[in-house]
């Protein structure tokens, strides 16, 4: 039963389920008022005349906000994204039932069966993942690589979650690395094993159906999706160029200017009242930093202020952290609430960045950032973004490494459905300091390593 709850199949269950409680919960409320209700036979039949709509509009949802993918295992995790889930979808419907005037949606109904699923869908949610979990987190681990296989297990470790049964670090080149891969249920590659070695491990998991992953290097990620030709009867694969082609760049640019001027008007009153008291407390209201986005241009970027005045004028240039002193009080509410990026709508508007991009960097760093990193300059191939893959994917601690590969991600894999998804995801880590993975308790970690990696050298000696 517990490998049920593994295969791929069985995500189709999971969504059918979803929908019979979509459509049970819409049912059992007009059963509800069905004494109550005026014109009660009219409102029943107009709604199953569009009820294929809204299960089409739900399927859509789940796929944007990937219900489907167990990362949350706490109930309150859960919540906050099948909640996010229904209010689209009740948004969706009223507007559903005001396109079609023949369609009468109560706010009765609309209201109570929202909340039913809501609850209804959590429980199940939240069942599926913990089974998930459980299931998974039996597999052994194995994580192969030299000076990188230490990150990578500790993050395993760590996480708590899936595949953090890590039972074996070694090398590539190790005698017994045969052995291992066959004691194992997963193997993770490291990034700093080379394109040969990588190869032969993949083929001897493939060979033993063992699940495989690997660590990308930057340029590997230039190969992702590629496309299929022919020179007369041999396969070749066209790189798709590192670029957005001009009608995308133009769509982009229409949707950034839309979604600003909307948000301009919502948080006007908001971001009124911030700067109301920033001024009372006082010192300036805007911080204005330089910024690089796309071609490197340099641009001001405006904020409010969420750090002591003054800052830097010591230390000079310096990221910041997550437990940074210079950051007030009322500055860790607004970054906790991101109302401290509500200034940047208006760099979205003058054309310096785009709603959904690589976050911009100073000047310095970038700078700094290119010597050490050969392909950090790619980045800027696109507009800097308020938003973006790194910023969704990744945690507040998330290395600059690890940040550029998400970039480098987005751009190669850039669609126009690909922004629409990533500011609808953007709403599920708002209220989030990081991702909602199970966290372990408190171990030495890097203890476990050493004793995992001298376990192995001492089966060689």
């Amino acid at each position: 039963m517990d490998k049920l709850f593994t295969r791929r199949s069985f995500t189709v269950i999971v969504i059918l389920v979803d929908l019979i409680i979509i459509y049970s919960s819409i049912f059992f409320s007009y059963f509800l008022f069905e004494n109550s209700l005026e014109a009660y036979e009219q409102n029943f039949y107009a709604f199953i005349s569009i009820s294929p709509y809204i299960g089409l509009c739900y399927l859509i949802l789940n796929q944007i906000f990937e219900l489907e993918k167990p990362r949350d295992f706490t109930f309150w995790g859960v919540a906050y994204s099948v909640g996010l889930v229904i209010i689209c979808l009740l948004f969706i419907t009223m507007a559903l039932s005001f396109f079609a005037r023949e369609f009468a949606y109560p706010r009765s109904i609309l209201v109570l069966s929202s909340f039913i699923q809501i609850i209804l869908l959590s429980y199940w949610h939240l069942f599926v993942n913990k089974r998930h979990l459980k299931e998974n987190i039996k597999r052994k681990v194995l994580v192969v690589g030299f000076e990188q296989s230490k990150p990578m297990a500790y993050k395993l470790l760590r996480s708590g979650g899936m595949w953090s049964k890590v039972h074996n670090i070694c090398s590539p080149n190790d005698e017994n690395i045969d052995q291992y891969i066959k004691d194992s249920d997963v193997v993770f590659i490291a990034e700093d094993v080379d394109e040969e070695m990588k190869q032969n491990i993949v083929g001897k998991c493939v060979n033993k159906h063992i699940n495989v992953f690997y660590e990308p290097k930057n340029p590997e990620i230039l190969l992702f999706n590629t496309s299929f030709a022919q020179i007369d009867d041999t396969p070749v694969l066209r790189v798709r160029p590192l670029v957005i082609s001009v009608g995308n760049d133009f769509l982009k640019r229409m949707v950034d200017l839309i979604l600003s001027f909307i948000a301009f008007f919502v948080f006007l009153i908001p971001g009124l009242i911030v700067a109301v008291i920033l001024k009372l407390g006082g010192g300036s209201v805007f911080y204005k930093q330089e910024r690089v986005t796309q071609y490197g241009k340099v641009f001001k970027i405006y904020k409010f202020r969420t750090m002591v005045e003054n800052a830097e004028a010591l230390s000079g240039p310096v990221l910041a952290n997550q437990k940074d002193p210079r950051i007030t009080r009322l500055g860790n509410i607004l970054r906790a609430t991101r109302l401290d990026e509500i200034p940047q709508i208006l760099n979205i508007l003058k054309g310096d960045m785009s709603i959904v991009g690589p976050r911009p960097e100073r000047p310095f760093f970038v700078e700094q950032f290119n010597k050490e990193i050969p392909e950090y300059y790619l980045r800027h191939r696109v507009k800097a973004g308020l938003t973006g893959l790194a910023q969704i994917q990744g945690k507040y601690n998330t290395t600059v490494k690890d940040k550029l590969k998400y970039d480098l991600i987005y751009i190669n894999g850039y669609s126009f459905a690909l922004d629409i998804k990533l500011i609808m995801q953007t709403l599920n880590i708002l209220l989030r300091k990081s991702s909602t993975e199970g966290v372990s308790e408190e171990v030495d970690y890097d203890k476990e390593i050493d004793r995992l990696i001298g376990k192995n050298k001492k089966k060689t000696q």
